[in-house]
């Protein structure tokens, strides 16, 4: 069970540029200089952040507060155009680009603008990453290594990818987009001592692989509630890639009643599947 982790804040990119144009300025020339998916989530974690009134671009960084990002392509777009460089001779190397084919640079930049001090985590589980972000920060909270983490799930695309996609046989229904959805994660106590708001409780969840109808049955036994008890149940947007379930969590909790139980259940072609409960505020 994740009982005492409460969601404070959340925000989401499809439209990266029109999301840019309202970050702040340090914000936006950082993203100028790096790879989409990182430019994704600066901007969606930024939103999440500022949403939940931990945004801060001075002083010391925070040791208590971090990240987690969830992506199933994370920097491909990056790395696809670093090789196809390669393939020009050793002397085309890029030095910038480079830089970028590190997985954890997303998690790293956002860190860096935002003074986040705590962990810094980057995970992969096909398109359900973005739920296991948040139940891997969810874990983290729980077990004292942070006060608060900014936690969600982005993908980029481009003509590399959907080359890629396309030659694997893994389109299924609409295009992948662009996208990324995050929320702030705090312990209840954390988030009580700030006054914050709180949108709602994350219940329990649960991982997977060619499971899906058991993943939901063992996150709602985490959260210790029935199927009958269930307010609304959703399954994520696959066009979204991993930032589909953090985006179907809070569009749930939005429309739920008072207090309901929301259940999110995704999976992904590769088989891996993932399930998350909460309770609206």
């Amino acid at each position: 069970m994740t009982d005492g982790v409460v969601i404070t804040g959340g925000g989401a990119v499809t439209a990266l540029e029109d999301a840019e144009a309202a970050l702040p300025e340090t914000v936006r020339a950082r993203g100028a200089r790096v790879e989409r998916v990182t430019r994704l989530v600066l901007a969606a974690g930024g939103a999440a952040l500022d949403a939940a009134g931990l945004a801060a671009m001075d002083g010391p960084a925070r040791p208590r507060v971090g990240v987690v990002v969830g992506t199933a392509f994370g920097c491909f777009l990056t790395n696809d155009a670093y090789a196809r460089r390669l393939d020009m001779g050793a002397a085309a190397a890029s030095p910038r680009l480079f830089a970028a084919t590190v997985s954890n640079a997303a998690a790293g930049e956002l860190g860096i603008a935002y003074r986040l001090g705590g962990p810094a985590v980057t995970l992969t589980a096909g398109t359900v990453a973005g739920i296991a972000a948040l139940g891997h920060a969810s874990d983290m909270l729980r077990a004292g290594r942070a006060d608060a983490l900014v936690a969600g799930g982005a993908d980029a695309t481009g003509l590399g990818l959907s080359m890629w996609i396309a030659a694997g046989g893994f389109v299924r229904g609409a295009p992948p987009t662009d996208a990324a959805t995050f929320v702030v994660l705090e312990t209840a106590d954390a988030a009580r001592k700030r006054g914050a708001s709180v949108a709602g409780t994350i219940l329990g969840y649960a991982l997977g692989f060619d499971d899906r109808e058991d993943v939901a049955a063992r996150a709602l036994a985490d959260a210790g509630v029935g199927p009958g008890d269930v307010a609304c149940s959703v399954r994520t947007a696959s066009h979204m890639l991993a930032a589909g379930g953090p985006h179907a969590l809070r569009g749930a909790l939005a429309n739920a009643p008072r207090g309901g139980v929301v259940l999110v259940v995704d999976a992904c072609t590769s088989g891996h599947a993932a399930a998350l409960v909460a309770r609206a505020a």
